[in-house]
């Protein structure tokens, strides 16, 4: 199997079905995967909303280091948990209830005065 994905040719040259090497892979992943969601879910609940607050959240860092730069979503993730821990301890009103809204607003402000991001290229094209 890994010598049909590493070297697909020359597995073909010795009589390897790359295809079916490639199909029998995704399916066993499959139902490893399958398996695994299988016995999460007793323990931990599943619900449909269950990554969305993460996701925000990382949606926010990448928007704030800029959609096209892998190190600007870094730095932007630090800045913006940084920036969101010192708002929730300092600015009263905010607390630990108002850090999301706060994420939200962090990327309105961020993308009305820079809309590349810290560390993003805008790209202007003429029609």
């Amino acid at each position: 199997m890994r010598a049909a994905a590493v070297n697909p040719a020359p597995s073909r040259l010795v009589g390897v079905r790359v295809s079916w090497m490639l199909a029998l892979g995704w399916g066993i992943a499959a139902v490893l995967g399958a398996v695994a969601g299988m016995m999460i879910a007793p323990v931990v609940f599943l619900d449909p909303n269950m990554m969305q607050t993460i996701l925000l959240y990382a949606f926010a860092a990448a928007v704030l280091g800029g959609l096209d730069s892998p190190l600007g979503a870094v730095v932007g993730g630090i800045l913006l948990g940084v920036t969101i821990t010192l708002l929730g301890r300092y600015v009263e009103f905010i607390g630990s209830t108002l850090k999301l809204p706060a994420a939200l607003l962090l990327i309105l402000v961020l993308l009305l005065v820079r809309p590349g991001g810290l560390f993003g290229k805008v790209a202007v094209r003429r029609v």
